[in-house]
């Protein structure tokens, strides 16, 4: 089944494997410290990669990939270098790339997560864990290390205020030699996260949105790198009746060759913002491949209110913006069309 790759949180990367003899991860060795930074690429794949595999000597063959030729660079940077960083109190060390920022404490053989951003589905938003932190590490990690933390706090997403709780929970289940198209990596270790969290959010008019996020991370680690060098994320996401989407995202270091698939289809990350529009509505979209969209608006009886045609667009990252004062207050669907894809999301309109 083919995954396509699309932004979505994640945990913090871990990182350093001390190989050959011991697999444990110290803070001295393995916590990127400020002014770091790391290019990852996104991948593709046409086959389904064999997660569940852990346990000691494990061999993860990951094949059938190709790169989406999407890059991001990941900086971490001082926390008077991030305006926001008073909204977490604590902070010690922040993490910025293309989709947003996320924010973290240090403190002896302890790594906590206070804060993130979060793109799902052409929508925003940012958790504070301001009510109990979400533990990442806890020094030393070797085969066996398992943590279950519970997290709380407050958050704003679709432009709404709520509040979450949840569990995360993380361990060093397996270790072994890891397979890629083109390399080969022995004496790697993995590291498995979950975090499941329930959400309410106070939507006005609309009343109160509830919802769900619950998320599953396996990054592999080597001692060729101090971050991670294969990380994939998958993430769910429901609220109300507004959304149910799964998103998947496969990164690899920049400097692994992978191979880009031959008659590759367009690959294209799809988002609106801000949803709840009111006047006008932005679109983001990547296109790797040479594609002409045409995206369609309709109401809750199928009627087609608005079309936009964006014909013989060329390779390249596009934001435009589509006006929406014509439309009235309520639910409705927006539906990308192009050569080689298709896709929908919900938007509401708020006046």
């Amino acid at each position: 089944m083919k995954k396509i790759y699309l932004f979505i949180f994640s945990f913090f990367a871990l990182s350093q494997i001390d190989a050959q003899t011991s697999y444990t991860l110290t803070q001295l060795n393995s916590e990127p410290i400020i002014g770091d930074s790391y290019t990852s690429k996104g991948i593709d794949t046409s086959t389904t990669l064999p997660l569940n595999l852990s346990g000691l000597n494990v061999t993860w063959n990951l094949t059938g990939l190709y790169d989406t030729l999407a890059v991001d660079t990941n900086k971490f940077i001082s926390p008077s270098a991030d305006p926001n960083s008073v909204n977490y109190p604590g902070v010690t060390m922040v993490r910025t790339n293309s989709n947003g920022s996320s924010y973290f404490k240090s403190s002896t053989n302890r790594l906590e997560l206070l804060g993130l951003d979060i793109a799902f589905g052409g929508n925003t938003a940012t958790l504070y864990y301001d009510v109990h932190s979400a533990i990442l590490a806890q020094y030393d990690m070797s085969y066996g290390y398992t943590n279950t933390d519970a997290v709380e706090g407050t958050m704003d997403a679709m432009n709404f205020p709520g509040t979450f709780t949840g569990t995360v929970n993380s361990s060093l289940d397996g270790t072994g030699t890891l397979n890629l198209n083109n390399s080969s990596f022995p004496n790697c270790s993995r590291i498995k996260a979950v975090q499941n969290i329930s959400f309410d959010l106070a939507a006005g008019l609309f009343g109160t949105i509830s919802g769900t996020v619950d998320q599953t991370t396996y990054t592999y680690y080597h001692s060729s790198s101090k971050f991670p060098i294969f990380t994939y994320n998958y993430f769910h996401v429901v609220a109300g009746g507004l959304i149910d989407q799964v998103q998947v995202q496969i990164d690899a270091l920049s400097n692994i060759v992978i191979g880009v698939k031959e008659n590759q289809k367009n690959n294209t990350m799809f988002s609106m913002f801000p949803n709840p529009a009111n006047t006008q509505l932005g679109l983001h979209f990547v296109l790797a491949n040479e594609d002409s969209y045409t995206f369609e608006i309709s109401n809750t009886l199928g009627q087609v209110v608005k079309t936009v045609s964006m014909p013989n667009l060329t390779a390249g990252i596009y934001n435009e913006t589509i006006n929406t004062n014509d439309l009235s207050t309520g639910m409705y669907t927006v539906k990308v069309i192009g050569k080689n894809t298709q896709g929908t999301q919900k938007l509401m309109i708020q006046k």
